[in-house]
Order: structure tokens, then sequence, then C-alpha cells
């Protein structure tokens, strides 16, 4: 692992979850290597406590800042703070269809900014112990996280300390909100310095509904995976051995995958990792598979079970039809052992899955087509595990990726 030069300031990262328990954002797991390597002391600060803590490099430190706020409680923490509120609304510069999309939905906005103010205010509270100095970087690793919290925090202390935010999926793209804009979307994007896209399809996506005065705030920078010791072993089997991970939820289409199976006439182990609400459903449709598919449900496995997999068991593709995404770690460890993906085109998806790393489904493909080229693919499956592993170290790997943003921070 090649690292930047450490400098003196400490670096303020605010997580969802991260580092406790062992599903909240598992890519940090690698990332906070890099900046704990970068920086003379990395603060977590996440949204949650849980009872297990992952490992973290010595020079990490977590401050647990965050308390549930009663529903009862939150009127007053509005009407406690109407300069912050006012100071909201002018950096927020909604034009007539946001307003009327603020109206509408007043109920989610209101719930947002007061969670997000009676954070703020234990921010606040403890910041006589956290020591910020000028030069020290502020990092929210969601758009949609504690932004709002910062601001406040900020604004109250009187400090201008870099403020970065990257930005993934569900906190940029409107399409599971249900209304015109994600809340306080503009306010965000006043008072942030710097927003780190993941992928290009997400800046492109963020540039067409933003004035262009804040482009120049835009960057792209990959997330990453570290190389594998090994990569995916060679096996004599009489089989396909096809391997999906992510959350059994709706978007996803994990359940979908089966119906898919059913149509292919080889003989085939479909290994799933990762649980979810519709596990059910996903049983149901396991039930009416033929007897030349074979399933084994992993259900939900940590990154590291996950990793030893690979290195143990030769696969021959990584599936994924998927509805949304911004661009998933998951494949990036499938592709730094070389595995090809088999993957439908949404987000950023196109931007990891070419005719050199595997196969690229076009989203309007109804679900029989998307069988007969997938069939087809198996059938020939001339993807090189040379190209997958070039494609992969030119774009995401950990060691490339993680010290060119360490050194951008």
């Amino acid at each position: 692992m090649e690292f930047v030069e450490k400098n003196n300031n400490t670096l303020y990262l605010f997580t969802a979850g991260f580092p406790y328990g062992n599903r909240n954002e598992p890519f940090l797991e690698t990332e906070i290597n890099y900046l704990s390597e970068c920086f003379n002391e990395v603060l977590i600060f996440p949204r949650i406590k849980e009872n297990k803590i992952r490992t973290l490099p010595k020079n990490v430190k977590i401050i647990d800042f965050y308390h549930q706020l009663e529903t009862k409680k939150k009127l007053a923490v509005l009407l406690r703070n109407p300069s912050f509120i006012f100071r909201v609304l002018i950096n927020s510069k909604l034009k007539p269809r946001y307003i009327i999309n603020f109206i509408k939905h007043y109920r989610v906005h209101l719930d947002i900014l007061a969670t997000g103010i009676y954070e703020g205010e234990k921010l606040v509270a403890i910041s006589k112990e956290l020591n910020l100095n000028d030069t020290d970087v502020i990092y929210d690793y969601w758009f949609m996280n504690s932004l709002i919290s910062i601001d406040y925090w900020r604004s109250k202390k009187k400090r201008k300390n870099k403020m970065v935010c990257r930005t993934h999926r569900y906190d940029l793209y409107t399409e599971e909100w249900g209304m015109k804009n994600i809340p306080f979307t503009f306010y965000r994007l006043n008072v942030v310095d710097q927003l780190i896209f993941i992928s290009k399809h997400g800046l492109n996506y963020f540039k067409n509904i933003t004035n262009p005065v804040y482009h120049s705030k835009f960057k792209l920078s990959y997330l990453g995976v570290n190389p594998p010791s090994k990569t995916n072993p060679r096996e004599e089997k009489g089989f396909y051995r096809i391997v999906s991970c992510a959350r059994v939820v709706k978007f996803k289409n994990v359940h979908l995958i089966p119906k898919v199976l059913s149509q292919l006439n080889i003989p085939i182990e479909w290994v799933h990792f990762g649980d979810g609400p519709m596990m059910s459903e996903l049983e149901e449709n396991i039930e009416q598979l033929p007897k030349n598919i074979k399933v084994i449900l992993k259900g939900h496995q940590s990154n590291s079970e996950v990793l030893s997999y690979y290195e143990n068991h030769h696969v021959d593709a990584f599936i994924s039809l998927s509805n949304s995404e911004g661009l998933p770690v998951s494949m990036m460890e499938a592709q730094s052992f070389g595995i090809p993906i088999i993957a439908k085109d949404a987000g950023g998806i196109n931007e990891i899955v070419n005719n050199s790393t595997g196969l690229l489904l076009d989203s309007k493909l109804s679900l029989s087509e998307m069988i007969s080229e997938i069939q087809d693919f198996l059938n020939t499956n001339d993807v090189k595990k040379e190209n997958v592993l070039k494609f992969y170290n030119n774009n995401f790997n950990a060691s490339h990726n993680y010290k060119l943003f360490a050194e951008q921070l």
C-alpha cells in the first residue's frame, strides 16, 4: 500500500454508521487506512452506535455525538433557532417549483431540518473538546447525512474549515424520493466547498440539474478496492458458477435472478451474498427452479468473507439486474479477481462493465431478451481475465484512487 506524506491536520469524518456494525459503509474499511496515513488524526462522527466496532488504525478515534431527537421536541428545536433557519432558506435559493415542492412535502423537510439542527447543537456542545483548527478538513461521506449539522456548528463557532462531501446514489438521484428534489439539495450545494462524485453518470446527472456557477465545486473520484493477494482460481467443474452480492430489496431485483436462470439450459450454481426484506419472495422463486440450477444463499456476510470466497472458488461471472446504482464496490471487488460481470445498465454501471470486462445489458430489454443475451454470453464467455484485471488496475485500484483523493483533501 502506497501512502501519501502525512500532514499535521485533523480530518473530521462524518458517516452514516461506520465503523459500527458490519453493514455500514464497508467500502470505508479500505479508504480509512489511506486517510489515516495522510492526516495526523482522524475523528469519526457516526450517526448511529452499535456494540460491534471494526478495527481502526491507531490514530483514528470515534466521537459519539449523535442523540435520537424525540418527535415531540422537534418543534422546540426549530423555534429556538430562527436565525439558522433563515440562513438555510437564504442559501437554498429556491426557484418557484422547488418552493412548491417544499410546501407539498413540508413534514419531511421540517423533520430533516430539526434533526440536523439538533445534531448541530450537540456538535457545538462538545466543540471545546474537539480543538478544531482552521486548517483541519471536514469530510461528510454522504450528501444526505450531516451537512446541516456541520454548517450549524461552523456558523455558531464562526469557523470556515474546508468542507468536502461525497455523493453516491440515494443522496443524489431523486427517483426514490417521490418529489422534485431531495430536501435541501441546493442549500447543501451552497455550503459545501467540494462535492465528490463516485461516477461520471452521477456527475453529469447533477450538472444537468444545477446552475453552472456550482460546477467548479464538482470532482470525480472513483471508490476502489485493494488488489487481492491472488486472482480467482481455476477449477475443473461441470457447471457455471455465477455469484451475486446485494441487499435483497425491490430495486436490486435479486428476486428476479431465479426467473432468468430458470430459462438457461446449462448447469449452473448460483451463489448469492446478502439478505433483506424480499427474502421470502426470492425463496419462493428459487423453489420453481429446474434441476439444472443449484442455489446457495450465503445470507449477509462480512466483506472479508466475500473476498475469501473469491480467493478459493472459481467464479465464471458476477451478475446484477439492479434498476438503480451509483457505481458498486461489489463489482470492483469481483473485477479485482478477474471475474467478468453481467449487469443491467443503471447509474454508473457502464463505467465498469463493457465488452472487455463482461456483458452490459440494455435497461430497455425485456426479460426474455436479457435471458437470450446472458445465454449467449455464458456459452462463449470469451472475456479474458487479464483484460478484466487491467481495467480494474486502471480504474478501481484503491492504492491509486484513495491516494489521489487523500492528496486532494
